[in-house]
């Protein structure tokens, strides 16, 4: 089986290219979305979150926006936050992993915001970037209303920066024009990797 690592910065539009591949039947892991799961009230990393960040709880539930204000002030907190999640997201990972070998899966994909920061790109056999110019990505996040551009900023800039990652990535998915090119884009994708 074969890896398909796909990254790229907060509102480059990873979200829709993973969508992408999950509507033609790929095993898709997303990583923030494994994030959220430990971070339920039950979740895996709830009880020892509660304690390093007891602000962001609110009557036993975290408080996302809280959490990132807290990251944004000060940046120590990103790495407790990583500290005490990604060992729990590389469990989780691994075991996505085995579940679609199991499976006989000729491909897998890892949606994963931190794949390059992290150094999972080693374990992928191909690495897409989702990249979009700038103006796209701010109104993205804007539209979001999750978070402002200024907070979003300290994050981006916490990460590889945009281009060094679209210097080491196999394959760039733009996503600033439309969902269609976008899509055919993917779809092009596709043929080669059932091609290899």
């Amino acid at each position: 089986m074969e890896i398909l690592g796909v990254t790229g910065s907060m509102g480059m539009g990873k979200s829709t290219v993973s969508a992408i591949f999950r509507a033609y039947g790929f095993p898709v892991f997303d990583a923030d979305n494994t994030v959220k799961q430990l971070q339920q009230p039950n979740g895996k990393v709830t009880r020892v979150l509660s304690k390093a960040f007891p602000e962001a709880y609110k009557e036993g539930k975290l408080d996302r926006t809280c959490l990132r204000q807290l990251i944004v002030k000060d940046k120590n907190n990103l790495q407790i936050l990583e500290n005490i999640t990604l060992p729990l997201v590389t469990k989780e990972r691994e075991n996505f992993i085995k579940r679609a070998r199991a499976r006989h899966k000729k491909w897998c994909i890892l949606d994963i915001p931190l794949l390059f920061e992290t150094n999972i790109d080693k374990e992928c056999d191909k690495v897409i970037v989702v990249n979009s110019p700038r103006a796209i990505q701010k109104y993205r996040i804007i539209k979001r209303g999750k978070i402002t551009w200024e907070q979003a900023l300290v994050l981006i800039e916490s990460q590889l920066p945009n281009r060094e990652k679209c210097r080491r990535a196999d394959y760039i998915i733009q996503t600033g024009l439309s969902k269609a090119y976008t899509y055919f884009q993917v779809k092009r994708l596709l043929s080669i990797m059932k091609a290899s």
